[in-house]
């Protein structure tokens, strides 16, 4: 018949293990801090590293929509609407489509970072003309796809100078 280990601890040895649960905690409390202090965002829009500086006029070469996604504050611009009656999983829906030849001004251009994915995230910041402001998922890492004011015909990955 198996002991039941509970039975046979004693005030002491629980006593201990508390005690080093408790320097435990102290010690990661001061690491999980510093590193979710080890991220953040650098501004790209005047380094020259990226094929467009800002801010700029652009005009769109395709059709785009404008999405919702969860709670994020700003709207996302994604090449080649689509339906999102499914999306709803996703918190996605479709604002409105817009379409090409419209007009956009990109203000701004960062990439996120982190200790844990090292760069991530490039992104272009803009405003519709209606005043709609957006942000439009360019890359990630050390590549870029082409953006829907850029021509048609460009590669589907490009090496960006500031990603390394």
């Amino acid at each position: 018949m198996p002991k039941d280990l509970g039975t046979h601890s004693s005030p002491a040895r629980a006593a201990r293990a508390a005690v080093g649960v408790r320097r435990l905690i102290w010690m990661l409390t001061p690491a999980t801090v510093l590193l979710a202090g080890c991220q953040g965002t650098d501004d790209l829009s005047r380094t020259g590293c990226l094929p467009l500086r800002v801010p700029a006029t652009v005009v769109l070469q395709r059709e785009t929509g404008l999405y919702r996604i969860g709670d994020a504050e700003i709207p996302v611009l994604s090449d080649e609407p689509r339906d999102t009656r499914n999306d709803a999983f996703h918190r996605r829906s479709l604002l409105r489509q817009v379409p090409a030849g419209t007009r956009v001004t990109i203000d701004r251009l960062t990439q996120r970072w982190g200790f844990d994915a090292g760069k991530g995230r490039i992104s272009a910041f803009g405003t519709l003309p209606t005043g709609e402001r957006f942000e439009y998922g360019w890359g990630a890492g050390t590549v870029i796809g082409p953006a829907p004011w850029e021509s048609a015909g460009l590669p589907n990955l490009r090496t960006v100078k500031c990603a390394d």
